[in-house]
């Protein structure tokens, strides 16, 4: 065996380089996906004079105002998910900075349409609490919620072929039983692990539920499993094509964690505070 097959032999399965930048992928679109939340409730909640302060894992109101405020929330990240989508398919190269898009998309998404779904099961939730605001005719709520859970369906089925392009060569989606392990390795499995490498961002525990919830960030991915076998006309390379660990993923996980954890947990208020930038 020359040196070259031993190098060859030694080096990750192209799956499993995927893999891993999809996992850290995952984690950032759950962190961007939050962030983005936060900065519609902040924006907004300042426009309404209730005195946001922005934090890594909340965002606080010191004044008490109108509740339209926890609405911005939802709408922003579909928002968000909508012009991330539109550009999304601008790029042709199903690289790991696609990839991040691809989960930046699909968290945003969930991130609003969750909130949309809860709202005739939750009377404590924030959107809740928003439209009750509003003089809105019976049985709002439920079209509301409807909406959501037809969203998140809508967008977990649309994942599947999505995941799939990013097959590293056809033998790896060729065929429903292989098609299902691809999107269980790159997706499912990605996704839970990215929910879990997501923790520390917003730690300490604010109290509201945000830790215990984060990990179920992925589950919207059992859906996008099962739709996966019957995904057909999907475009993958004839030859294996080879596969690089993303050290900008990970330079940006690294670098957003860093201003997560020792930036925004001081608390940024809106409108600035005269006696210093951080509300702590």
């Amino acid at each position: 065996m020359t040196a070259e097959q031993v190098v060859e032999k030694r080096r990750l399965a192209p799956t499993t380089i995927l893999t891993i930048n999809s996992t850290i992928a995952a984690a950032l679109g759950v962190v961007f996906a939050f962030f983005i939340d936060s900065l519609g409730r902040w924006v907004v909640g300042a426009l309404l004079d209730r005195g946001p302060v922005l934090y890594n894992n909340r965002v606080e109101f010191t004044t008490g105002g109108s509740d339209l405020a926890l609405a911005a929330g939802a709408a922003a990240s579909i928002v968000a998910g909508i012009i991330f989508l539109a550009i999304y398919p601008g790029s042709r190269a199903h690289d790991a900075s696609r990839l991040a898009v691809l989960w930046l998309i699909l968290h945003c998404f969930r991130q609003g349409f969750v909130q949309m779904a809860m709202v005739p099961f939750d009377s404590d939730a924030d959107l809740t609490k928003a439209l009750a605001t509003l003089d809105l005719p019976g049985g709002f709520d439920v079209v509301i919620g409807a909406a959501g859970a037809i969203g998140i369906l809508l967008v977990s089925l649309a994942a599947a072929p999505a995941f799939l392009a990013y097959a590293p060569s056809r033998d790896d989606i060729a065929g429903p039983r292989k098609r299902l392990g691809f999107v269980a390795r790159v997706a499912v499995l990605a996704g839970v692990l990215g929910a879990l490498l997501a923790v520390p961002f917003f730690l300490p525990d604010p109290g509201t539920g945000l830790i215990a919830a984060v990990p179920l960030g992925a589950a919207f991915t059992l859906i996008t499993l099962l739709a996966s076998p019957g995904t057909k006309h999907v475009q993958a390379p004839q030859y294996p094509v080879e596969q690089n660990f993303s050290w900008g993923l990970a330079g940006t996980f690294v670098v957003t964690l860093v201003v997560f954890r020792f930036f925004l947990s001081r608390g940024i208020p809106l409108p600035p505070n005269p006696d210093g930038f951080f509300a702590q």
